[in-house]
């Protein structure tokens, strides 16, 4: 995965993902600060780490399995 497909991953959850001068990557909310910034070391980590903030800004638990469809009669 390249830099600018994480990148667009991130925004379309609502979030920010950059490369830093240390080389670490930082995810954020859009409105967030550094209280809410998370760093990682390596690019999967980082959009893994994007996707469980934006199940948690959901209201989702992280790794919450994805609900089985029922259908009514």
């Amino acid at each position: 995965m390249t830099l600018q497909e994480a990148k667009s991953i991130a925004r379309h959850l609502g979030l920010t993902l950059r490369k830093v001068r240390s080389g670490h990557y930082r995810v954020n909310f859009r409105d967030g600060n550094e209280n809410t910034a998370y760093y990682r070391d390596n690019l999967e980590d980082a959009v893994n780490t994007a996707v469980e903030m934006a199940r948690i800004r959901a209201g989702r638990p992280p790794n919450a399995e994805k609900e089985s469809q029922c259908t009514e009669f």
